[in-house]
């Protein structure tokens, strides 16, 4: 497999461009007036329209043929925009979907490609509990007012546990048939990604019915989904096809180790066997960042951007921008144009770096103006216009996010009204109780387990020394072949020991568990914390 370390290592050394004069005077300027801003925008070559605010945690857009826009809000609605005016009204028949962290609800939408004659559209979504989470694709004909006729297509084969993305990101094909970017669900689920047994962490190729397109290049592998058309990734966040045919990918890292891919069928993207990201408590994620029995990316970065979206630009609108990628980014907090040259990233450019707000998606309209929406309980849509705007339309000129940024991320988060939910409430408020967490212990493990000062377990593997060992280690004991498989094993940090704790049966298939999965999030962090401290009293 051809390989591009030259080029990853030249980005990583010098990192992306430094932030311009005029974003420098925005952040030092924050009373800037609209005119001042369009004054400003005018030497940049474009500026940045709101067009709509107000939306609950947008997540991604499409346009309809008459022009009007449909818009997804995570908490569960779909909604529509009518010549640049939000409707009030939300469009009737969506799901029910689970909301409980960031990660989950209503995600994506896509028309079919014949929409104009038989008006079908397909959602993505998340259902469940916090500890076993499907992912769905919903498939409803739109009569301009609600879904009728709906039908689930697809759902993933295991639930993820609590904790991490369960994008699903639809691109549609010429022949009409679909690539679905499927989520790992987070640092918890490393030992899934490179089983093929399952959908998490996998692109898989799909027909509009949602059933596996033949012939794929896994469906001659033993025990592997036949669905299955690449695997090896984190969270395929976008997904996007060049007009000679290519497929990019943009893969969302951990704490750095976001990548771009260039995607052929029945590659192997590598995570989590390597990768240049780190675990948020600091190790790192793999002590291998390129192997020859993985495909390289494009390109990687670190520290973290978390790209978020990726759109290849072929519109009238920037001539000069032609063949161009933008993605959308979280951290970053902006939209970055990349320009690729013989597989390498040879120029980037960050734009609305004035905005200061998460960006969660970017799409190039009909009209052909790149358009990106906020992150952010107050929402907004954006677009990006060439030139300067006029005196009627300066009125328009998108603003800076008023909230200053800290440096302190949970605090940051909550003035966006990012983290709102309950799982990330529970996560972000948790403290260790040790005399509750030993009982808790007691009550649902140490019938089968050693841990601590619990010495009545005879069944299970004495869990002392638990956290920071690789799984299928201890001698005597009846390991899962994927939990001894080095390239399946886990190591046990908190998120494999959360995931393992929620839902041991459903997603470590194979093992031989008595106990029952334990879907309450701070009973499940109280146990993984205490196995934590006993590890650490008797290694």
């Amino acid at each position: 497999m051809k390989h591009n370390s030259k080029g990853n290592a030249q980005l990583r050394r010098y990192g992306p461009p430094t932030i311009s004069v005029f974003a420098c005077f925005a952040l030092l300027m924050t009373g800037l007036s609209r005119a001042a801003t369009a004054d400003r925008v005018d030497d940049r070559g474009y500026w940045t329209e709101e067009v709509v605010n107000g939306l609950d945690h947008p997540w991604a857009m499409a346009w309809l043929p008459n022009g009007d826009m449909l818009i997804t809000e995570r908490p569960g609605k779909l909604r529509i925009v009518k010549k640049g005016t939000l409707q009030p009204k939300a469009i009737e028949g969506v799901p029910e979907v689970l909301n409980g962290s960031i990660f989950d609800g209503l995600l994506d939408v896509k028309l079919d490609p014949d929409f104009a004659t038989n008006k079908t559209l397909y959602l993505t979504f998340v259902t469940g509990t916090d500890s076993a989470r499907t992912g769905s694709i919903l498939k409803a004909r739109f009569d301009g007012e609600r879904l009728a006729d709906q039908q689930i297509i697809f759902s993933t084969a295991r639930p993820a546990p609590p904790g991490g993305p369960s994008i699903l990101r639809i691109l549609f094909l010429p022949d009409k048939t679909m690539l679905v970017g499927v989520g790992s669900g987070g640092q918890g689920s490393r030992g899934m990604v490179q089983r093929t047994d399952n959908h998490s962490g996998k692109i898989i190729h799909i027909d509009r019915d949602g059933r596996a397109v033949a012939n794929g290049p896994f469906s001659k592998v033993e025990g592997a989904l036949p669905e299955l058309w690449a695997i090896g990734f984190r969270n395929s966040a976008g997904i996007t096809r060049t007009d000679d045919g290519r497929i990019y990918v943009i893969d969302l890292g951990p704490k750095g180790g976001d990548e771009l891919n260039l995607v052929k069928p029945g590659g192997n993207y590598g995570w989590p066997l390597v990768s240049w990201g780190f675990d948020y408590t600091g190790r790192a994620m793999s002590d291998k960042q390129e192997d020859p029995a993985f495909v390289d990316p494009v390109a990687s970065w670190s520290p973290s951007r978390a790209p978020s979206d990726l759109v290849y630009y072929n519109g009238s609108q920037f001539p000069r921008w032609r063949g161009d990628f933008f993605t959308s980014e979280l951290m970053g907090h902006v939209v970055r144009r990349l320009r690729i040259k013989d597989n390498v990233v040879v120029q980037e450019e960050a734009l609305m770096d004035d905005i200061k707000e998460r960006i969660r998606s970017v799409a190039v309209g009909p009209d052909g103006f790149i358009y990106a929406i906020t992150d952010s309980s107050k929402g907004r849509l954006l677009r990006i216009r060439p030139g300067a705007p006029s005196a009627a339309q300066a009125k328009r000129v998108a603003m800076p996010f008023q909230n200053p940024v800290t440096g302190d991320m949970i605090k940051d988060f909550n003035s966006r009204g990012v983290y709102q939910e309950r799982f990330t409430q529970t996560l972000f408020n948790f403290k260790y109780d040790e005399e509750r967490a030993r009982k808790l212990f007691g009550q649902n493990c140490a019938s089968c387990h050693v841990a601590g000062s619990f010495t009545t377990g005879e069944i299970g593997p004495n869990l002392n020394g638990v956290s920071t060992r690789r799984s299928g280690q201890l001698p005597g004991y009846s390991y899962s072949a994927a939990l001894r498989d080095p390239k399946t094993s886990v190591q046990w940090d908190r998120d494999t020991l959360v995931a393992f704790i929620s839902n041991p049966q459903t997603y470590y298939p194979g093992t031989k568990m008595v106990a029952s999965p334990i879907d309450d999030l701070e009973t499940v962090l109280q146990i993984a914390s205490y196995l934590e401290k006993s590890a650490s009293e008797n290694p």
